[in-house]
């Protein structure tokens, strides 16, 4: 990574015999008699931080640290301070990870709990009629995301959470939409299995009833030619396509296994998917919903009455009776219960060797960069494979893997030109309020993010489809494409998103509305410069901050300049703040930190 120096206006070094050339990496363990000399101590006007010749020799005056840990905590979590920052500077990233594992997780499902409630205390407050209170959707759910995301310690579980709910997606466009309770637990379930198993995640992700009215094996019966009933075939192709081992056969590394004539090879196929299908018959709510209609659960149980907070259950009287025949020659046992015959299912698509680079993959799109190499895949879905202990699918492992893994650390790579990604904008917005001191006045951080939807193109569980936001898949057009590199990511990036997200940064940078609720107490949560004005006099030192904050050390000289420049300009009034305001907008708009690399 590119180390700046702060405040040294004048470097030499000097060998000890002027006729030999050597370069030297200060601080890299081999510069053995070497002689450096360097300017006087320097201090710039209004600034607390200096730097001095010590400083500069012994990596004190260095930024590197903070730039590093800046970077890691960008791929590690939903957005930190610098507080955050300047801790995790001081600790090894290992450290760091156990650390995460060892901290309690928040549930959604609590929070909207707390959300709901303060909403009911409004509306009582202000004459709502008891007969008539509000219910819950997806609004208060997007209240307590935001909320739970902008004061937990639980980061990187949250964080993994989230790439997790765009893999295993459902979606607000749907009439789970209208279900905040569902939304919230089926959030749990992936906050939950983070650092789990991953086969306990398919598990519980097929038996949410959440996910079972998105992808319809609620109430799928078993077969009635007489009446041309067919057992419904999305979830069972759906779970195999996209949540497990996708559509052909990969190497460990993710690359394509080939036949005799180099085409690619299906993983499974169209009586494949009608087998799976017959799989995931004569599942239905659990349980029901406290109402005047019906007192227990039963097949057929439309969602408006069922508890969407309990796994289904199996009513085998409507499960497809009979074998099934599954991927790799396995056929379920005849007359075998239907429960029993998801386990089976779920165990023979979780032991497919489809799995580990399949997901592995798609973790590291999510969490590092778009195109990671084969051999960095490779390294990941091993450790799925085995964690060293004889595990399969430990996730825990594997996202400490996927972190710690020397394409995801190591300098050099910043300087690949097939290296990085384009920040979606949800982690955009994230970052910047985590990054950016908030003031709101009962201290809730709730969000819609209604507006951000419209403009930008993307919030949780808002997808337009199940195949998430954008395909991991997706070439844009141009030099990405043209070299065969994927970009997910500019999928949802066109003209109308691009211009959207400036809109929005203008609303947080400039007029400091950051989060809105549809809550009428004060609905707003607004940006507070104070910290960044303390910097503001001088240019430099507010760009550098901001380098720190958003762009971990990678920002140009270019943008640097454009920024700096700009702020100059900015002399009489309120001067300090308008030049913070300006700079935040600036450095959140520019192509250094669009790329996160």
């Amino acid at each position: 990574m590119v180390k700046y120096l702060f405040g040294i206006s004048f470097l030499l070094i000097l060998f000890g015999n002027p006729s030999y050339s050597q370069k030297v990496i200060l601080g890299g363990n081999n510069a053995a008699n070497v002689k450096v000399s360097s300017s006087d101590h320097w201090h710039p006007l209004f600034w607390k931080d200096s730097a001095s010749s010590r400083n500069t020799l012994n990596g004190s005056g260095l930024n590197y640290d903070l730039f590093d840990a800046s970077r890691f905590l960008c791929q590690a979590t939903l957005g930190a301070n610098l507080q955050e920052i300047q801790r995790t500077s001081l600790m090894s990233k290992d450290a760091w990870i156990e650390e995460q594992f060892k901290i309690n997780p928040r549930y959604m499902s609590v929070e909207l709990d707390k959300v709901y409630k303060e909403v009911l205390d409004w509306y009582y407050l202000n004459g709502g009629d008891s007969t008539n209170q509000p219910g819950l959707y997806w609004n208060q759910f997007q209240y307590a995301w935001w909320n739970l995301n902008m004061t937990n310690q639980d980061k990187l579980r949250q964080r993994v959470a989230f790439a997790l709910s765009e893999l295993f997606v459902i979606s607000i466009n749907a009439d789970i939409g209208s279900y905040a309770v569902g939304l919230a637990n089926y959030y749990d379930v992936l906050t939950r299995n983070s650092f789990g198993n991953f086969r306990n995640l398919l598990r519980e992700v097929t038996l949410h009833p959440a996910m079972g009215s998105y992808l319809s094996h609620l109430n799928n019966p078993k077969s009635n030619e007489e009446e041309n009933i067919h057992p419904d075939e999305n979830y069972a192709r759906e779970i195999m396509q996209l949540f497990s081992i996708g559509l052909y056969e990969l190497n460990i590394d993710g690359t394509y296994k080939l036949d005799s004539l180099g085409n690619q090879i299906p993983t499974y196929d169209q009586n494949d998917i009608k087998e799976f299908a017959k799989i995931f018959t004569g599942l239905s709510f659990s349980a029901i919903m406290t109402n005047r209609w019906i007192d227990t659960a039963q097949f057929g149980v439309d969602i408006y009455l069922g508890d969407l907070t309990k796994p289904m259950r199996m009513f085998d009287e409507y499960h497809e009776p009979g074998s099934k025949y599954l991927l790799n020659g396995f056929v379920t046992p005849a007359r075998q219960n239907g429960m029993a015959e998801i386990e089976m299912a779920i165990d023979n698509l979780f032991n497919h060797p489809n799995v580990g680079p399949f997901i592995c993959k798609q973790l590291i799109q999510r969490l590092i960069k778009s195109n990671p190499t084969p051999a960095y895949v490779a390294r990941v879905s091993r450790i799925f494979n085995n964690d060293g202990k004889n595990v399969r699918g430990n996730m825990a492992a594997v996202i400490k893997a996927i972190l710690l893994d020397p394409e995801a650390r190591d300098c050099d790579w910043l300087s690949d030109p097939k290296n990085g990604q384009l920040r979606e904008p949800i982690l955009r917005y994230s970052q910047f309020a985590s990054a950016n001191e908030l003031e709101q006045y009962y201290g809730r951080f709730w969000n819609t993010g209604y507006e951000f939807l419209d403009n930008a193109g993307q919030l949780p569980f808002a997808s337009p489809t199940v195949f998430n936001f954008f395909s991991p898949f997706y070439k844009p057009n141009g030099p990405i494409g043209d070299q065969n590199l994927v970009g997910p990511e500019f999928q949802i990036h066109n003209s109308r998103t691009s211009i959207g997200f400036i809109n929005q940064v203008n609303n947080w940078a400039l007029y400091s509305y950051v989060f809105y609720s549809w809550e009428r107490d004060d609905p707003y949560t607004t940006l507070v410069t104070t910290e960044l004005e303390a910097l503001a006099r001088d240019p430099e030192a507010l760009v550098n901050r901001l380098d720190v904050l958003f762009t971990h050390g990678n920002l140009s000289d270019r943008t640097r300049s454009i920024i700096k420049n700009s702020m100059t300009t900015l002399t009489g009034g309120d001067y300090r703040e308008d030049r913070v305001r300006l700079a935040l907008y600036l450095i959140m708009i520019s192509p250094d930190y669009a790329i996160f690399k």
